[in-house]
């Protein structure tokens, strides 16, 4: 560290999370001597850089903001867009590698980095798959194989758009649970992320949205796949499944408590309407809070046996409006006002069958964004009897 002769700091290190030791280099003052700007190549970006410039799509939308510190979130954001060069801020560069000390530690096999999203994405879904059949014809010892799944999603922690482009294009309605579980455990992280959470504490998220569902292996195939109404007596019996999930992992080596505790409770509500213990408000636990938002909303964006899937802006709609009292609105609005901007650029059919882009996410309608088709601007949250039906 250096210091100016009034005793502020002028030069100092930062340690990231991706690795790299940066040099922060302040004025005279003590303060960010953001003066010199320089153009650096996206693919040179790192955490932890300070942009110098705003930056908006083609339409006018801002994409990220001058002076905004870096994540791998914003990096991948702007890859999205196709931004290949950006200003920043010489203030901050970066000086030497390090090895990270970050736990829990994940191991990436050999030429994992050439293997797609999706095809990772798949294989863990075979893999859980597996793991759910043996563990319905009573082989206990499959639920240990878990954590190699946790740590293949963990590892994938700032795909955000990888993510997000798999759970909406990937269902499959015979395999419904499979996908659900996986999904819920990459959407839980993805809040974890957003929340600013520690690393442990997203780690354990991924954990608890992987084996939220995992009592529904104790439960008869026949309801779980029934594709009509459950009877009183079926949904009772479904109902039983958190209770049995908790049974299952609430004694097994490597599984902290409030990762058992979320699985438990994922199903409990703001207003006590929910199951297996009617808890309100402050009895439910943060990690159960998020798994109850990243199930609602999976589950609903989802093909099932007895119903057809919402368009992802028909559950931003019903979740930032229908949704008081039952799930957590602090953290609902986070998830929504993040998962929504990764939908900017994507095509979607309309109502009318017109195919539109999306080009502007309105925040105080979330499902209600701005479009873009052939001949004009349509802002959906002004148009009378027009909505979004498809993500395409």
């Amino acid at each position: 560290m250096v210091k100016n002769i009034y005793g502020h700091l002028l030069v100092t290190a930062i340690v990231t999370d991706e690795r790299i030791c940066f040099l922060v280099i302040k004025n005279r003052y003590g303060g960010l001597g953001l003066d010199r700007k320089i153009k650096v190549n996206i693919d040179a970006c790192l955490s932890k850089m300070v942009t110098a410039e705003t930056v908006y799509n083609k339409y006018g939308a801002v994409i990220i903001w001058e002076n905004t510190e870096m994540d791998g979130m914003a990096i991948s954001r702007l890859k999205d867009f196709g931004v290949e060069d950006l200003l920043i801020y010489e203030s901050i560069l970066p000086v030497m590698k390090r090895q990270s000390e970050e736990k829990p530690s994940v191991q990436v096999e050999a030429g994992e980095k050439n293997v797609s999203f999706a095809e990772v994405y798949e294989k863990d879904t075979d893999e859980f798959k597996t793991i759910l059949h043996d563990l319905s014809v009573g082989k206990a010892d499959s639920l240990n194989k878990t954590v190699q799944i946790v740590n293949s999603v963990y590892s994938r922690k700032n795909d955000h758009s990888e993510i997000v482009d798999c759970i909406t294009r990937i269902r499959k309605v015979d395999e419904y649970t499979y996908y659900h579980c996986i999904n819920v455990s990459l959407l839980s992280m993805m809040i974890g992320k957003w929340m600013k959470l520690a690393p442990d504490d997203i780690y354990m998220l991924v954990q608890a949205g992987l084996l939220h569902d995992i009592g529904k292996s104790m439960i008869s195939p026949e309801i779980i796949n029934k594709p009509g109404k459950l009877s009183i007596e079926e949904l009772a019996a479904m109902k039983n499944h958190p209770e049995y999930g908790y049974h299952m992992i609430k004694n097994l080596k490597g599984i902290d408590a409030r990762v058992s505790d979320a699985v438990f409770h994922h199903h409990e509500r703001e207003d006590g309407s929910g199951y297996p213990n009617g808890l309100q408000g402050s009895q439910i636990s943060q990690f159960a809070k998020i798994i109850a938002i990243a199930d609602t909303y999976d589950a609903m964006t989802a093909n099932r046996s007895y119903k057809l899937k919402d368009s992802p802006f028909r559950v931003f709609d019903l979740m930032q409006n229908g949704c008081f009292g039952y799930l957590d609105p602090v953290i609902l609005e986070t998830f929504l006002s993040n998962i929504s901007h990764y939908y900017i650029g994507y095509k979607v059919k309309l109502r009318d069958n017109r195919i539109a882009e999306v080009i502007y996410i309105n925040k105080q309608q979330y499902g209600k964004p701005v479009l873009n088709t052939v001949d004009t601007y349509i802002n959906i949250s002004k148009a009378k009897n027009l909505s979004i039906e498809e993500v395409l």
